[in-house]
């Protein structure tokens, strides 16, 4: 996308997702994408996969057309105190901080930005990405933010107040689906498999169900009565489920998991 340059704030998980995707679906050439972490040696593995630069911060916002900040909701505070005065008016600043607003970012810099507030989740790793956005009115090239994270899955937009929620469902959701197979991976284990094979069962039976989830036409409540027939096994187990308000329990989790998002949103 001709001279645009973005700079990177933060190569951790997410952020070296991200960059990895831009890098191999050719969005931008690595060399208009600068990389900065606290960590300099995150910042130096990034750049030894991606050929991308490792800038000073500093450096990074004299050039920087866009601005993606991936640093964890509570170094925020902190560091906009250190870089507000070097953001350059216009500057699209691009959040995937959990929990931290639109109207925060903008305050926090003491400039009226463009900012685009994205949520992304751990599925970015292998290109699977679920990932919302939320704009503010100034933001300029939707379609190159959209292609960023296009470039780790898929992509939907979202008005901000539904945010919170997306960080409780999308963001937190890959860890609830690791918390089941835990769980059934420790009951393979207590029935006598062992670590290896345990692992095996649970893994691909939970990969080849999320297969037919994405390409069946079917909701994923029909698609639970194609494996539960009546008097069988599978309804024995969901006995126990609905028994144990499993259901009620799982909606409750989200919504302290959304709660969560706004305590952080508030500061």
């Amino acid at each position: 996308m001709g001279k645009v340059v973005l700079g990177v704030i933060g190569c951790g998980n997410m952020g070296s997702a991200i960059v990895k995707g831009i890098v191999d679906k050719h969005i931008l050439s690595p060399k208009n994408i600068c990389l900065n972490d606290k960590c300099a040696e995150k910042a130096r593995s990034l750049s030894k996969k991606t050929a991308c630069p490792v800038k000073n911060v500093f450096e990074m916002l004299k050039e920087a057309d866009f601005l993606l900040i991936a640093i964890k909701p509570q170094e925020f505070s902190t560091f906009s105190k250190e870089i507000s005065n070097a953001v350059r008016p216009g500057t699209t600043v691009i959040s995937i901080m959990a929990g931290v607003s639109i109207n925060t970012i903008v305050q926090k810099f003491g400039k009226k930005l463009p900012v685009a507030r994205v949520m992304p989740n751990l599925g970015a790793i292998v290109s699977e990405s679920m990932t919302c956005i939320s704009y503010n009115g100034k933001v300029p090239r939707k379609s190159f933010i959209k292609n960023i994270f296009g470039s780790i899955g898929k992509v939907i937009e979202v008005k901000e107040n539904k945010m919170d929620a997306v960080t409780a469902l999308a963001g937190s959701g890959p860890a609830y689906l690791f918390y089941l197979a835990d769980s059934m991976i420790e009951a393979a284990r207590e029935h006598g498999f062992d670590k290896k094979a345990s692992d095996e069962l649970v893994i691909q039976t939970l990969y080849g169900a999320s297969v037919i989830l994405r390409h069946t036409a079917h909701r994923a409540g029909s698609l639970i009565h194609k494996v539960a027939s009546k008097g069988g096994t599978t309804e024995e187990a969901l006995k126990v489920f609905n028994e144990g308000g499993k259901r009620a329990l799982i909606k409750k989790a989200i919504h302290q998991a959304k709660k969560r998002s706004k305590e952080l949103s508030r500061g």
